[in-house]
């Protein structure tokens, strides 16, 4: 499941929530920049492999609610230029649920990490990898990029 929401205005302090599985719509509306930064960013010439999928989940501490991460997307590129998609970089995506998504206007290098559902519990789990060169779409408040909703071909 890929998350969802709607466009936010105003600021959320704190929301607490005990959903189960993927990220919520609860977690997406308090997310900021640097949550997205800390999910989603990797060095533009890192290596996207098994290893740098386990390393980067487990150095990060990107758990779901204390369990391993189902998966998680690596987009390898400067940060000025992911935070572009929400500006010149990218064109408004139509959802009919969500406003405030954007399509970026070139490909990105991509590592889409999944659990291999060995060990069951952090901070010792596995990941594979899938290197991949797709746009992105993002959830974008305040012009900068919040939520990393999917990856398309074209």
């Amino acid at each position: 499941m890929s998350g969802a929401y709607p466009s936010v205005t105003g600021s959320f302090s704190a929301f607490l929530c005990s959903c189960v599985g993927e990220e919520s719509e609860i977690v997406a509306l308090t997310s900021t920049f640097a949550d997205f930064r800390k999910r989603h960013l990797a060095p533009r010439n890192a290596k996207g492999d098994n290893n740098f999928c386990t390393a980067q989940i487990r150095n990060r501490n990107l758990t779901d609610h204390r369990s391993c991460k189902q998966r998680n997307t690596f987009i390898f590129s400067d940060e000025d230029v992911v935070i572009n998609v929400c500006r010149t970089g990218g064109s408004h995506y139509p959802d009919k649920q969500h406003n405030n998504l954007y399509k970026s206007n070139d490909l990105f290098n991509l590592t889409e990490c999944s659990w291999t559902n060995e060990p069951e519990e952090p901070p010792s789990c596995s990941y594979t990898a899938d290197m991949k060169t797709r746009f992105i779409i993002l959830a974008c408040i305040k012009k900068l990029p919040v939520y990393f909703q999917k990856s398309v071909p074209n």
